[in-house]
């Protein structure tokens, strides 16, 4: 295993596709009312999930935001993995993306297209639903 990861360059090609990763979801989500952050190393990538991007203040719990956006990227093919409690505890939601080193740059678009969509979909229904009902 070692040996592939040095004869096909598997960790400098982690470093490449993750700037790439973090490009796109920078261009994409960087701007959303909802993302308080985008950050990452390599091809491991989180999302923090904010109510209010200027003070960071994280969704109630019972909103579950995490959960709704887990659902929404499934149902369009992507698979995340979650986090909640990570602003104090209780609240707070992040969703972490950890492709294959063999990921392809159209795949790369595919998870920000579909994770926009998810993000975007979620924020409405919060806001229309806030509290304990997805």
């Amino acid at each position: 295993m070692l040996r592939i990861l040095e004869s096909e360059a598997l960790v400098e090609a982690s470093a490449t596709k993750g700037a790439r990763l973090l490009g796109l979801l920078g261009t994409r989500l960087g701007e959303h009312p909802n993302v308080g952050e985008v950050r990452g190393r390599g091809l491991l990538v989180g999302i923090e999930l904010v109510a209010d991007r200027e003070t960071h203040a994280p969704f109630p719990r019972a909103a579950r935001v995490t959960e709704r956006l887990v659902a929404a990227a499934q149902a369009r093919g992507v698979l995340v993995y979650s986090g909640t409690g990570v602003a104090d505890g209780v609240d707070g939601d992040t969703i972490l993306l950890g492709p294959p080193f063999v990921i392809t740059d159209d795949e790369l678009r595919r998870i920000v297209d579909v994770l926009g969509e998810a993000v975007e979909q979620v924020a409405t229904d919060v806001a229309a639903a806030p509290i304990g009902s997805g």
